[in-house]
Parts: C-alpha cells; sequence; structure tokens
C-alpha cells in the first residue's frame, strides 16, 4: 500500500492544479468578487459591503443621498445599477462610480473624472463644484498620484468656492491656492510656494512646512466628509448598490 503513496500524490496534486481555477472562481462568485471584464448585470446588482479607494485616484463628495444632479454635471452616460466591489474596479479603468450614501455624503470617484491638474482643469472643477455646491448645499473634490506627486482638494459651500489648494511634486510648486486653510489644514504647516516665505533661499530646506503627500490627502477628505481608504474598515454601512456610468468627454472640456 506504501508504494501506492507517491503515484495518488501525483494525482492529488493534478487534480488541485486543474481544479484550483475552478475552487477560486467558486470563492470569488460567493463572495462578490466578480471580474470587472467579464461581470454581468447580474452580478453587478448583488449587493455587497463598501470598498476601500482613494490612492491614485479623484472623486468629487456631496453631501447629499440625490445623484440626479451629479450625473448631469458630471456627464455621465450608460448608468446601470453596480455594486461596491466591480464599481471601484471599474472606477480604476476610466469608468465613474457614485457609491451608495455614506453618512449623507455621496461620492463620484474614478479616473474617468477631471483630474485637476492644470490651470484649465482646476477652472473645470471649481465650476462643477459651484454648481453642485448651489444644488446640495456643499461639494468637494480630491485627487491624489503618488507618481508625479500631484495633491489637490477643494470645497464649495452654497456656490461659492472657499478653498482650493493644489501641489505639484514633480515641479515642488503649488499651481493653485484659494481661500482660507481650514483650521485642520493649519495644523498641517502645507508649504505654499506662493508666499513670501517662499522667497527666502531656504525655504524648502525648512522643518515647520510639509509637504503634501497621499496620506494628508486622505486626511483632509476624513476632516471634510469621508475618507475613502477607511471604507471598509469601517461596520455602520450597510450593502447597498451605487451607479456606474461613463464620461461622455464630448461635452466636457
Amino acid at each position: 500500500m506504501l508504494n501506492n503513496i507517491p503515484g495518488i500524490a501525483i494525482i492529488i496534486i493534478v487534480f488541485v492544479f486543474i481544479a484550483s481555477p475552478w475552487i477560486l472562481n467558486k470563492i470569488k462568485n460567493k463572495q462578490g468578487l466578480h471580474n470587472s471584464n467579464t461581470a454581468t448585470a447580474a452580478d453587478m446588482e448583488i449587493s455587497d459591503q463598501p470598498v476601500s479607494f482613494g490612492y491614485k485616484c479623484m472623486w468629487f463628495a456631496i453631501k447629499s443621498v440625490h445623484t440626479e444632479e451629479l450625473i448631469k454635471m458630471l456627464n455621465l452616460t450608460d448608468i446601470r445599477p453596480c455594486n461596491w466591489n466591480i464599481g471601484i474596479e471599474k472606477a480604476y479603468e476610466n469608468s465613474v462610480f457614485i457609491t451608495p450614501p455614506v453618512n449623507g455624503w455621496t461620492i463620484a470617484c474614478g479616473l474617468g473624472l477631471p483630474h485637476g491638474d492644470s490651470k484649465k482643469e482646476i477652472e473645470y472643477v471649481k465650476s462643477i463644484l459651484q454648481k453642485l455646491s448651489r444644488d446640495y448645499g456643499e461639494a468637494q473634490f480630491f485627487c491624489t498620484n503618488r507618481i508625479v506627486e500631484y495633491h489637490c482638494w477643494m470645497k464649495a459651500v452654497e456656490g461659492n468656492i472657499k478653498r482650493v489648494y493644489t501641489y505639484l511634486g514633480e515641479a515642488n510648486e503649488n499651481i493653485s491656492i484659494e481661500g482660507e486653510a481650514t483650521d485642520f489644514e493649519k495644523t498641517l504647516h502645507l508649504i505654499d510656494t506662493f508666499s513670501e516665505d517662499a522667497k527666502e533661499k531656504n525655504y524648502f530646506e525648512r522643518e515647520d512646512i510639509a509637504l503634501p503627500d497621499e496620506e494628508i490627502v486622505m486626511k483632509i477628505a476624513e476632516n471634510w466628509s469621508i475618507n475613502p481608504s477607511t471604507l471598509e474598515t469601517r461596520n455602520d454601512i450597510m450593502p447597498a448598490l451605487g451607479l456606474l456610468g461613463e464620461r461622455n468627454l464630448k461635452k466636457t472640456l
């Protein structure tokens, strides 16, 4: 009987090798972890728990559970119900995912959104924020990209831009700074290349100023509204569906 053990072991190994993709797929289907490229409408409409995002991405946050004007302002088409798992995966593939409400806030995220990384795009984002904040009271925009170290956050309240901060680490300069820093921002002592202090020779060597990074963006988002990078750790959000759409670039910049 012991002589048959090597043969049995080989059979087991071959079986596991052949069956493991099928087993893994079953596990993914049970947990709602579908491949977005092969996901069906039925897969997308299986409610699931929140999925964290935010790094190397951009998003709008509005203080409302209604999304009609948000869809209109972002020029989204092909709108369909979608769960968190597929929605966030698609968001990183140039689609736009509108999340289910989180504590009264709704977030639209995705690489298909404007990046706000140039003066022209900053003005475009500001125009969207002004319109959304007139309709919903408050609207925010965040973007972070660790590759070029571009980080920005903007806020509008009741149609007025209250705060804009953008920093491009690749060029070691702010692209735009508007409005007064919020109380939380003041605690961070962020770099301001437009300031009088920045004209000093050793300004960039000072230890009392900080360079923005993606973690700072998340902290500001948390202080202003919702930190999307911690959504998976929360237990106060029930399974729900959001909306997935594609941005109609012909109607944008």
